[in-house]
């Protein structure tokens, strides 16, 4: 499936990893596998995903990946035109997911 990053929440965080950390190759990983048709990382219920993905993103699941380092990955599945896309909405620590997340 085509994969895509969020200019605004994704891409500043994923381009400034350093390329020789765990966390780093985690989503590479998960990107590849998502290229893949494989789905990974727990599917959040509704009432589970914050509102400001609900009125960013016209997203039809979201799914969250823990990642090494207590690193989080948030991606929504988006169906265009019959054809599954994924958005890869957030990538944070620990620290970014709770104060998103309300914890």
């Amino acid at each position: 499936m085509e994969t895509g990053g969020d200019p605004d929440d994704f891409m500043p965080i994923y381009n400034i990893l350093p390329r020789d950390k765990p966390v780093f190759k985690a989503v590479r990983e998960v990107i590849e596998n998502l290229r893949s048709d494989k789905i990974v990382g727990k599917r959040l219920i509704r009432e589970q995903i914050p509102k400001y993905y609900l009125k960013k993103h016209d997203v039809n699941a979201v799914f969250k990946v823990n990642l090494p380092g207590y690193w989080r990955l948030i991606y929504g599945i988006v169906a265009i035109h019959g054809e599954k896309k994924a958005l890869l909405m957030e990538l944070f620590d620990h620290e970014g997911y709770n104060k998103r997340f309300g914890y």
